[in-house]
């Protein structure tokens, strides 16, 4: 029992290892790449493109993903692709030493990496419930979030300091080797540690699987789509997540930077912190739920952190409110952060108990297309609301957009306190 322990505690430290790694390496390009572009070019059109370049595949690609993380070997899949993403950055250093670093060379890069990180992210999601034992899944889900977060607080800062003080060409070399890292850290990962009742894989042949995944991109889509259908509390849960995705991602990706850098007039610096505040958040409550003792049930949880996290989007909007935007801007900045912790705090508390329930209800051989689903219905629902929230902020005043998306969320959790599906939650 306890050599099987140590095993599960190995696979969780090898996969949160290839992880961050991986991460980091995703964070740092992202982070020097765009500020290359920005000080080289100086247009917001051409940074704008490199940030389309690296949406678009996730949105399109995802079931198809899903489909090939459902029928292959993840382990396969998941070593070769980290490999693939370093062989990608270290082959723009090699083209860059012969023509230059042009534009080019740069989106085609980008654009090839979000195609690799597309596979890979829906794989390693997909092959989650196959490293731990079903008990662990709360606590690899939490130190999954973590591991995010805390590579969104790093990936910056290193890739600032690196940008900083090394050439650009060594940092690209240094961030492509770095993926051939996290490669050698997934070969060792036992992706089979826990084989579920559920896990029959669909056998077919590589030339049949190969063609039914570039044929119909809306029949993969579909198969997704209507397992989720069947399943009544995923699909309860996918329709609420729907709406507060597109709600929380309009609020925060838009009218919060508006708020804070336009109408408060708060300072780079302090939008920097505020946004770190919300990172910092994530990453301490992840580490702490990931090591609570699991609630049986978490229908409640469920319901009271959606119903906080739309409070904290109407907050956003009350300083800007009458006379209180002329209030100190230190008190604007310490109620900005201590408002993106909380939001931070339920979102957590709401985010895991839903990966770990969808987890459990889906078979594995359904995983990957069911994550693909969903990353591609989130994918394409966020930019809509970005637009939105964009095209809004041009007629009505700013402080308005958070405070009816709020109190959506509070209406909409309370519509789901009484859902049926959800109650044994």
């Amino acid at each position: 029992m306890k050599n099987k322990n140590s095993k599960e505690q190995i696979n969780i430290i090898l996969y949160l290892t290839g992880k961050v790694v991986s991460l980091l390496g995703t964070h740092i390009y992202t982070f020097a790449i765009s500020l290359y572009i920005l000080r080289t070019t100086g247009s917001g059109t051409s940074f704008a493109l490199s940030i389309l370049l690296s949406m678009v595949p996730r949105i399109i690609l995802s079931p198809i993903a899903g489909s090939i993380a459902d029928k292959r070997d993840r382990k396969k899949i998941v070593v070769s692709l980290d490999i693939l993403s370093g062989i990608i950055v270290l082959g723009l250093v090699a083209i860059s030493s012969i023509y230059g670093l042009k534009l080019v060379f740069i989106y085609t890069t980008t654009f090839l990496l979000s195609v690799v990180n597309t596979f890979f992210d829906v794989t390693i999601g997909a092959a989650i419930p196959n490293l731990v034992s079903d008990k662990k899944l709360v606590k690899i889900n939490s130190y999954t979030q973590a591991s995010t977060s805390l590579s969104a607080i790093m990936g910056p800062i290193l890739g600032g300091l690196a940008y900083g003080l090394v050439s650009l060409k060594l940092f690209l070399i240094i961030n492509g080797f770095s993926f051939i890292c996290s490669a050698i850290s997934e070969f060792f990962i036992n992706f089979k540690y826990n084989i579920r009742d559920n896990n029959e894989q669909d056998e077919e042949s590589e030339d049949t699987e190969i063609s039914e995944g570039i044929k119909s991109l809306f029949k993969q889509i579909n198969e997704g789509v209507q397992f989720i259908r069947d399943i009544k509390p995923i699909y309860s849960l996918m329709k609420f997540a729907l709406l507060f995705n597109l709600l929380i991602n309009s609020t925060l990706a838009v009218i919060m930077p508006f708020i804070i850098n336009d109408t408060l007039k708060m300072s780079s610096t302090q939008f920097g912190v505020i946004e770190g505040s919300f990172s910092l958040g994530v990453l301490v409550t992840s580490i702490i739920v990931g090591n609570l003792p699991e609630r049986e049930k978490k229908f409640k949880i469920l319901v009271i952190g959606t119903a906080m996290m739309g409070l904290m989007l109407i907050f956003i909007g009350v300083p800007t409110i009458g006379g209180l935007k002329y209030l100190n801007n230190q008190i604007h900045f310490i109620y900005f952060i201590i408002v993106m912790m909380t939001f931070s705090i339920f979102m957590i508390l709401v985010n895991i108990p839903i990966s770990v329930a969808m987890q459990r209800m889906t078979p594995d051989k359904m995983m990957g297309r069911v994550m693909g689903t969903m990353n591609t219905l989130a994918g394409g629902i966020a930019p809509l609301g970005v637009i939105i929230s964009g095209l809004l902020l041009d007629s009505v005043k700013p402080y308005i957009i958070p405070i009816i998306s709020g109190s959506i969320i509070i209406i909409a959790s309370l519509i789901m306190s009484k859902n049926k599906n959800l109650k044994d939650f």
